[in-house]
């Protein structure tokens, strides 16, 4: 242990360090005398235990005891003394001096000495588990905080998508209803393209949220940043500036999409976060292979790999907080501020798609991440393009039964599917489609549902239409992400699932998917 004396007679204190040694203990000290020396020594070398003479010139032990209280440390003060009286002692005792002793009878000071020792030490241990208790507790609030806004923002979504979905619908239907020249046309292919950008800024929401489940796909970077160029824009304001360098040779990766653009988003997110000012935000993409890396992005591992590098010219960070700054929940903002998580989901999206992140953060100078993804020998995933319905994709006479508590959705719906060449009935509930067609004799030859409705949930349908007729083709038609729904883990595995908002061509071509060839 290391002791600190506060002790004006040399012998006295010899005395004192012989007397713990001879009972066993290894103790090194330090002999201070006033109080600017103590201050000192308790900044410079914080000690284990406080030993403090009463009758002293330039320092008295109410004053030694005090200033061991403003250190803010939890030692233990003792009071050793050649003479003091018992109510002087007791008075010391109740302004937090731990035990008196005379300098005469130290017979007791090496039990004192290792009893408040253990003292101290399960007082440190108590305060640590408090502090973690503190700690964890802050934690669930976050999560619970984060559950909250991430079932608002699915609700929102789903609200949002199902008025884009009669949007989209009717454009497209008045569309069909104009000549090719006709330049009303372009009117309504203006509407298209705002409710389009409309569903873009619902899948982002979907993508803060993180109730967007998707599986990996082969990609390109490029892609990625060129999409999301025009919100990170709006996001991050005019008076910073948004550069970007892509390398048009870059290698294709595999990985979530939806999972690196929420690394894009949030690395900017964090940058824009670190120039309140404004400063210039640089984004670069470059293809990297062997031990070389980018100049101030991370070192690469041998192999081939597709680099992605955010940096900006904001605060910085010091090293412990670059060491750091990967770990949920560690936010240097202030309360409801920030919640921690923005770099520990991009590690955790990274590090699932086998990728590396590295810091790079210099105090004042700003602070670059970059991310480095394996390059994947497949060619880039490409989503089929709904377009107008063509012959392969008109009915030929075949019921669905089409159960959407929302009307102008269920109106367009039915609208789209019968013009195609398709039997439609409808229905506004679950308890209206079961009461009409559930224990009819009336054929149904697939069914389409939203998910959330009142009184039963789409998936519980499905189910209650399955018990009749096992082998019934069934789809959801929903607002929410696949897999993000209210009810979604109990769902059934085979169910197909069309997002909202939805083209015709896009729900011709899965219902002709889900009837299969005739």
């Amino acid at each position: 242990m290391h002791l600190l004396m506060v002790e004006d007679c040399d012998d006295d204190a010899v005395l004192i360090v012989s007397q713990l040694r001879g009972g066993g203990l290894d103790v090194s000290y330090d002999r201070v005398e006033t109080a600017g020396e103590l201050t000192a020594a308790l900044r410079a070398h914080p000690p284990d235990l406080v030993t403090c003479d009463y009758n002293m010139p330039a320092l008295s032990a109410e004053h030694a005891l005090k200033l061991l209280a403003d250190s803010e440390l939890d030692v233990p003060f003792i009071l050793v003394s050649g003479q003091v009286g018992e109510e002087t002692a007791a008075a010391l005792m109740r302004c937090g001096a731990h035990d008196f002793l005379l300098k005469d009878r130290l017979t007791r000071l090496v039990p004192a000495v290792q009893r408040e020792l253990r003292e101290a030490a399960d007082r440190r241990k108590r305060r640590h588990a408090e502090q973690e208790r503190e700690r964890l507790e802050q934690q669930l609030h976050q999560t619970e905080r984060l559950e909250s806004l991430g079932r608002l923002a699915g609700g929102v979504a789903h609200d949002f998508n199902n008025l884009l979905s009669v949007i989209m619908g009717y454009a497209e239907m008045l569309a069909e209803t104009l000549s090719t020249d006709d330049p009303r046309r372009a009117d309504i292919g203006g509407i298209s393209l705002a409710a389009e950008r409309a569903a873009a800024l619902t899948r982002q929401l979907l993508t803060f949220s993180r109730q967007k489940r998707t599986q990996a796909e082969t990609l390109n970077l490029n892609d990625v940043v060129t999409a999301t160029e025009s919100l990170l824009r709006r996001t991050i304001g005019e008076d910073v500036e948004f550069v970007t360098q892509l390398d048009p040779g870059l290698s294709q990766v595999t990985i979530d999409p939806t999972g690196i653009e929420q690394v894009v988003m949030n690395l900017c997110v964090n940058s824009r976060a670190a120039m309140p000012h404004g400063g210039r935000i640089t984004i670069t993409t470059a293809n990297v292979g062997g031990p070389a890396g980018p100049a101030r992005g991370p070192r690469a591992p041998e192999g081939r790999w597709a680099c992605l590098t955010v940096a900006d010219t904001g605060c910085g960070m010091p090293p412990e907080v670059a060491r750091r700054a990967l770990e949920p929940f560690f936010t240097t903002k202030g309360p409801g501020e920030g919640t921690g998580l923005g770099l520990a989901t991009v590690y955790g999206v990274v590090t699932a798609a086998e990728g590396r992140i590295s810091i790079d953060s210099q105090v004042g100078q700003g602070t670059t991440i970059g991310v480095l993804l394996p390059c994947s020998e497949q060619s880039a995933s490409r989503r089929p393009a709904a377009g107008p319905a063509g012959p392969d994709r008109r009915g030929d006479g075949e019921t669905i039964l089409v159960v959407e508590d929302n009307e102008a959705v269920r109106d367009i719906t039915t609208r789209i599917l019968a013009r195609s060449g398709y039997q439609v009935h409808e229905a506004g509930s679950p308890a209206e489609a079961l009461e009409r067609f559930g224990d009819t004799g009336t054929r149904i030859d697939a069914l389409l549902t939203d998910v959330v409705m009142p009184g039963m949930s789409g998936y519980q349908l499905v189910e209650r239409f399955r018990r009749r007729h096992p082998a019934l083709p069934a789809m959801l038609v929903s607002g929410y992400a696949a897999g993000g729904a209210p009810g979604a883990a109990t769902a059934p595995a085979d169910l197909p699932h069309l997002q909202k908002p939805f083209t015709a061509g896009a729900l011709l071509s899965k219902v002709h998917e889900l009837l299969g060839p005739s």
